[in-house]
């Protein structure tokens, strides 16, 4: 009878300890199938933030290509008409030379590009302020300033200029600088910000 009752008592402790075991395992699961999730929900998000830069990057690389084509068909004379070097702006105003006609240049209509302030945009103009205006709009996301610059009157970022804008021209001689800063919120909500910059000789 005593043998019995041991046996009993053996069944009822082996079965309590499976319980246990289960409910361990069920833990264990839950858990690692919870990192999983949470490993997927990452990596989504880091490629929703990487494939964002890049979209970015190849609109400002785009962009910066197209304003120094355009300003690479100029010539010294007709960039910044008026104006001498060095010259730092936000914005551009050339003609370009079309040629020659009784031994006098033939410019053609004056273009310009330039930062929209209200928009954040970058526009191109031909017949900049006239009736017959033409405009199209080249990108947007432009910061406001330069990446690292604020407002203050100091060069914050060290490359020799104060308070530029998120579209700056330096001209020195015939070589032409185009800084250009894009900034726009990732899918995390930070921001994603690009600057960059070309250099390009225009014709005497």
């Amino acid at each position: 009878m005593k043998l019995a009752r041991s046996n009993s008592g053996a069944r009822r402790a082996s079965a309590g300890f499976t319980l246990l075991e289960m409910v361990i395992a069920l833990g264990l699961v839950t858990l690692v199938v919870t990192n999983i999730v949470l490993a997927m929900e990452s990596g989504t998000k880091a490629y929703e933030v990487g494939s964002s830069r890049v979209e970015i990057e190849d609109q400002a690389r785009r962009t910066l290509d197209r304003i120094a084509l355009a300003i690479m068909g100029s010539t010294r004379d007709g960039l910044a008409p008026g104006q001498e070097a060095p010259l730092h702006t936000s914005s551009l105003t050339y003609q370009l030379n079309l040629g020659y006609e009784d031994g006098e240049a033939v410019w053609s209509d004056p273009e310009r590009i330039e930062r929209d302030e209200q928009a954040a945009q970058i526009a191109w103009l031909r017949n900049p302020g006239a009736a017959e205006e033409q405009r199209v709009v080249w990108t947007k996301w432009v910061r406001e300033y330069m990446d690292g610059e604020v407002q203050n009157g100091v060069d914050d970022n060290g490359n020799g200029l104060i308070d530029e804008s998120g579209l700056s021209f330096t001209l020195e001689e015939d070589l032409v600088t185009i800084r250009l800063t894009l900034e726009r919120p990732g899918p995390d909500g930070r921001p994603v910000t690009v600057p960059l910059m070309t250099q390009v000789n225009v014709r005497n």
